[in-house]
């Protein structure tokens, strides 16, 4: 990633490429994972499971995984956010959305994730850089 491409202040680019997947049941054991790694997202519920992670996570759950997506990227805001933060997510959607990139959302009980398609990663960065999404992160 060259100067240009960098995230805006408040967002991490996490290296790994992600997928979004479907799971055919809770994996048991779970994966073995790390609050200092990358953010994984396991939802159980509405008749599915599903599992957004960095694909090497995914592919390691062989026959588990009823179909993946793969070839995301993930963004995580960099700050603890109240919960009752309006506006951000939002922001950041709309400003996506505007410029045709599609996203996954995801929350964590201190801050947002959300991932966009690998190959439109230069448009959002592009578009996220615009949005001014600093605005909305409480102060240190």
């Amino acid at each position: 990633m060259d100067a240009h491409d960098k995230p805006p202040v408040g967002l991490r680019l996490w290296p790994q490429t992600y997928a979004v997947a479907r799971l055919l049941a809770v994996p048991d054991p779970l994966p073995r994972l790390s609050t200092a790694d990358a953010p994984v997202a396991l939802i159980v519920g509405h008749d599915e499971v599903s599992l957004l992670a960095p694909e090497e996570l995914v592919r390691g759950l062989g026959s588990l995984v009823e179909r993946a997506s793969e070839g995301w990227r993930a963004f995580t805001i960099e700050a603890v956010l109240p919960l009752g933060t309006v506006g951000l997510l939002a922001v950041a959607s709309r400003t996506l959305a505007e410029v045709g990139v599609p996203v996954m959302v995801f929350a964590s009980h201190d801050t947002d994730h959300f991932l966009v398609p690998g190959k439109l990663l230069g448009r959002a960065l592009a578009a996220l850089s615009q949005a001014r999404l600093e605005r909305f992160l409480p102060e240190p």
